[in-house]
């Protein structure tokens, strides 16, 4: 995965949508959800908002920005570079920071419309990775390339019933020392993964371990204390494109609070930058390093990522409700089937369901569309989707990754939603509007028991019918969460609580 520095001034467009900041717009909708590049900023963007005098604007400037990773640990520009390229102002020091991130490998490719910038960068041969609007546009084309990969579903295996000499296993073989052997005993041992299976051959593998406070750990370089931790053995996704890798995500966290552990951890090398990003993006953090033997007989370094279940963070699964706005938000039922699979109780599975298809149902990241034209939902907001059909009852919980609520065209809408969103193509074009309301969030929370209308009628939470978004308090959200039956203490980040 790539990634993608963006420049201060490419965030003016969020404030005037002039001509060049429609560019803008569109660039970064086009990279914002894809498989490809991943949008960083530099420490020094935030240095320039705080600058902006006015409160609301920067207010306005840091909630967009919170949408994209920091560049952690961004290296100083050394006097050499800054001599080397110019320096004569504060601005100038600015840019050269950027630039030295680039000439350093923070990120593969800068982005900018500051013209002095892109001559900086011709200076020191940066001139094909410091691109303008334009280039970057011309660059970072939409992938239209036929989807080859193959459908998958996925399913809870005992190891005895997969062959070792599978292709799938060739990297892990090579990786580690003494896999296939661990492999077999395994397999004695009755043990189970979950899996993704096509043709015969594996797709995908999830191996989970529960550990209790006697183990031991010997090869990591900081040991970890004794704890109660849920550890993933084994990890891999071939087939991606399909969200597996959210899945595993999902049948991960749900094992974690099952058990009651006080962690989870994974090992996993420097090579593995997806994987790593994936993770450090539902809260995994790097704790230390675990010395490996390969098969070539050398060691190697692995890093050893550990989510906390105890010190909550706001991270999936678990969510903040102090400082974010809440709504309801109305979803019909046949959207709701094909979004929420999870909370439908009798649900009649097509074949594409079985061959996971669908990958809108699949993933924990989804897109919800429609033409309102509220402004206060924004990253972090609780969303309370309500089925309007025949249930007439709340049944997921869900968090803001984003809102996006203008487009140049159909393409660029359809970029963004169509790996998350329960419309398909043709319905997508026949209620286009470039002003349609997208947002993109996670779901955390499947309800098994619904809140129909009558609660949230005669508690006071609605006076009439859910037809649009609607906002509701903190307070009301509790009494949802009490009648659905949520254990507060588990999932909710309160300080009250």
């Amino acid at each position: 995965m790539e990634k993608i520095l963006l420049d201060t001034n490419m965030f003016i467009y969020l404030e005037d949508y002039a001509v060049t900041e429609e560019k803008v717009a569109t660039l970064t909708k086009r990279l914002f959800d894809s498989d490809q590049y991943k949008i960083v900023i530099h420490p020094k963007t935030k240095e320039e908002i705080l600058k902006i005098k006015e409160e609301e604007k920067r207010n306005i400037f840091f909630s967009k920005i919170s949408v994209y990773k920091e560049i952690k640990s961004a290296p100083i520009a050394t006097e050499k570079f800054h001599n080397l390229v110019g320096c004569s102002n504060s601005h100038d020091a600015i840019d050269n920071e950027l630039l030295f991130s680039i000439y350093r490998n923070c990120a593969q490719y800068l982005i900018t419309n500051d013209k002095d910038l892109i001559k900086k960068a011709q200076k020191v041969d940066l001139n094909d990775r410091v691109l303008s609007i334009d280039q970057a546009l011309e660059k970072f084309q939409e992938n239209t390339s036929e989807d080859i990969r193959k459908p998958v579903f996925i399913n809870y295996k005992y190891l005895h019933e997969l062959d070792i000499n599978d292709d799938f296993f060739d990297s892990l073989k090579k990786d580690y020392a003494g896999f296939e052997e661990w492999f077999k005993k395994k397999q004695s041992d009755e043990a189970q993964a979950y899996v993704t299976e096509f043709d015969g051959h594996l797709t995908s593998f999830l191996m989970l371990k529960v550990e209790d406070k006697k183990e031991k750990y010997k090869d990591f370089l900081k040991p970890f204390k004794p704890a109660m931790r849920l550890k993933i053995s084994t990890l891999k996704v071939a087939d991606t494109g399909k969200r597996i890798g959210e899945t595993f995500i999902k049948i991960i966290m749900v094992k974690a609070i099952k058990e009651r552990v006080d962690e989870i951890y994974v090992t996993v090398f420097d090579k593995q930058e997806y994987l790593i990003d994936m993770l450090e993006s539902y809260g995994f953090k790097k704790y230390t390093k675990k010395k490996t033997l390969r098969s070539d007989d050398e060691y190697e370094l692995e890093n050893v990522m550990v989510k906390s279940m105890r010190n909550k963070e706001n991270y999936y699964p678990f969510f903040e409700i102090d400082n974010n706005r809440i709504f309801l938000v109305p979803i019909r039922d046949n959207y709701h089937h094909l979004l929420f699979q999870e909370s439908e109780r009798q649900i009649q599975l097509s074949l594409e369901d079985f061959q996971g298809k669908n990958t809108a149902s699949n993933s924990l990241k989804k897109a919800y569309l429609c033409d309102s034209k509220i402004k206060q939902i924004q990253k972090g907001s609780i969303l309370l989707f309500y089925s309007s059909g025949t249930k007439k009852a709340i049944t997921s919980l869900g968090i803001a990754d984003a809102v996006f609520n203008k487009f140049n065209n159909f393409e660029e809408l359809y970029n963004l939603v169509k790996k998350r969103t329960a419309y398909d193509e043709h319905e997508l074009s026949k209620n286009y509007r470039n002003d349609k309301l997208v947002i993109l969030f996670k779901l955390y929370y499947s309800f098994d028991n619904y809140v129909d209308f009558e609660f949230l009628k005669k508690s006071g939470i609605v006076n009439g019918a859910i037809q649009s978004i609607q906002h509701i308090t903190k307070e009301q959200l509790l009494k949802i969460l009490d009648k659905c039956k949520m254990d507060k203490e588990i999932y909710l980040i309160d300080k009250n609580i």
